[in-house]
């Protein structure tokens, strides 16, 4: 896999051959705003509700200090937003407590928790790009398996977890009792 490395641009088009200069970095604190925003943003264009799980301030404060959180932009405007939980035992949002994995085990299992992309920048492959910069980071910390999460009803999330050889583990109610497929992959 390449290993793409933070900051940089990428010229991205879309399915009208239409370029678009997206900018990815490395998302601080102070973008609390913009990613509370974003979400509300994508919360409010939902005709579904049960596709994406929001997160308070409190949790968005809290990812933004200790996990690893990246941000697309396009001359300014926020464009996608995505989260890595580092493979920490210690970390509460390790995917692989749920399966009662040993503290040994956590030490090398990453979490790809979120993704999220403003609905004007949707089908630029910026998730795509947020999955390799994110299993890249994983790997370099020294990361052996990944899991996420995708609502069932999200095939387009699903697919961009496909190409990356992610399987599908189970069936699973999360979230306030929302169906989630959780997804495994040997790095």
């Amino acid at each position: 896999m390449e290993l793409m490395k933070l900051p940089f641009s990428q010229e991205l088009m879309n399915g009208q051959g239409v370029p678009t200069k997206i900018d990815f970095r490395e998302a601080v604190s102070a973008d609390i705003d913009k990613v509370m925003a974003l979400q509300q943003e994508i919360m409010d264009a939902l005709s579904d509700k049960d596709l994406y799980s929001p997160f308070t301030r409190e949790e968005s404060v809290a990812q933004l200090e200790h996990d690893i959180c990246m941000m697309a932009e396009c001359d300014g405007e926020v464009a996608g937003y995505s989260v890595l939980i580092p493979n920490d035992p210690d970390n509460p949002e390790n995917y692989g407590k749920l399966f009662n994995y040993d503290r040994e085990r956590l030490a090398v299992t990453c979490s790809l928790d979120l993704t999220m992309v403003a609905p004007k920048y949707r089908g630029l492959g910026i998730q795509r790009i947020f999955n390799k910069l994110r299993l890249g980071r994983a790997i370099e910390m020294g990361a052996k398996e990944a899991f996420t999460t995708i609502s069932p009803d999200n095939p387009y999330s699903y697919r961009n977890f496909l190409v990356l050889n992610f399987e599908i583990l189970e069936t699973r109610k999360m979230y306030g009792g929302k169906d989630r497929y959780i997804l495994h992959k040997d790095l």
